[in-house]
This record gives C-alpha cells, sequence and structure tokens, in this order.
C-alpha cells in the first residue's frame, strides 16, 4: 500500500492514475487491445471513411445501427397523399393490386436486402481486420525498435 499512499498518509489517486496509464500504454506497445478498444478503433476508421467519402452521417450512424433499419424491406406502407373519395379509391385499387405487384418485387428485393447485409458485414469485418492488423504491425515495430536499442545500447557499452 505505501506505492498509492502520499508523504501524509493519503491514497495519491494521481500516482494511481499514471500507473494504470502507464500499464495500458504498455499493453498497447505489446498490441494488446480488448476487443473493445479494437471495436472502438473500428468505429473510428470506418467514421474517417465516412467523411472522407462525404456520408451522411445520420446514414452512417443508421449503417452502425444493431437494428438494420437501413435496409430495403418487401414490406411497405400503402397510402396516399390525397383526400377525399378519390383517396380512399385509390387506397382500395392498390390494396387488390399488390399481390401481383409483389409476384415480381418481393424476390428480388428480398435478395437486395440480403446482398446489403452481407456487404455491410463484409466491410465492417474488413475494417475490423485492418484495424487489427495495423494495431499488430505498430506492436511489431515497437519490438523491433525495442530490440534494436537493447543491441545498439549493449554494444555500445561493450566497446568502451
Amino acid at each position: 500500500m505505501d506505492q498509492w499512499t502520499g508523504p501524509d498518509g493519503r491514497v495519491d489517486v494521481a500516482r494511481i492514475m499514471a500507473g494504470i496509464r502507464e500499464k495500458i500504454r504498455a499493453r498497447r506497445d505489446l498490441g494488446l487491445y480488448t476487443d473493445e478498444e479494437v471495436d472502438e478503433l473500428t468505429a473510428l476508421k470506418l467514421q474517417a471513411f465516412a467523411d472522407d467519402a462525404g456520408i451522411d452521417p445520420e446514414l452512417l450512424a443508421r449503417l452502425m445501427a444493431p437494428n438494420h433499419n437501413w435496409n430495403i424491406s418487401t414490406d411497405y406502407r400503402i397510402e396516399t397523399h390525397r383526400r377525399g373519395l378519390g383517396a380512399r379509391l385509390l387506397l382500395l385499387l392498390k390494396r387488390l393490386v399488390r399481390p401481383w405487384v409483389r409476384l415480381y418485387t418481393d424476390h428480388p428485393l428480398s435478395r437486395q436486402a440480403q446482398i446489403n447485409l452481407y456487404l455491410h458485414y463484409l466491410g465492417t469485418n474488413v475494417v475490423r481486420e485492418l484495424v487489427r492488423l495495423q494495431v499488430e504491425h505498430a506492436a511489431l515495430r515497437n519490438r523491433v525498435d525495442a530490440l534494436g536499442k537493447e543491441r545498439g545500447g549493449a554494444g555500445e557499452g561493450g566497446r568502451g
């Protein structure tokens, strides 16, 4: 407990936080990220890609939401902006025609929804893997640099 207390006997929160930050930095230097940290880095990378592409931020938020409400749906509401008797007649006609229209539209729309979902997961997982590889690459670079310093320091010390 002595390492966490200050001279006055109180717990030194700043010292504790510095120790935690140092442990986190050391783990990251070794490439040891939690899945949550990789997910956060992935979300940042996806945001950067969306910014570069000029994607509407609201669309990106919908794409990243777990409910997939961005995807097309074969089920649609029948409605009209018209009013009065003509509107009721139009709605009735739309409801009568709907089953025949759906014979031709449901299959391609369903297939497109599946393709959209697959490409969404594929893109997200490719970016997640890219982030994992970047983290691993940075960790390996840090290890190589550390080994180079150890060898350089030992070589210089042996010469003198």
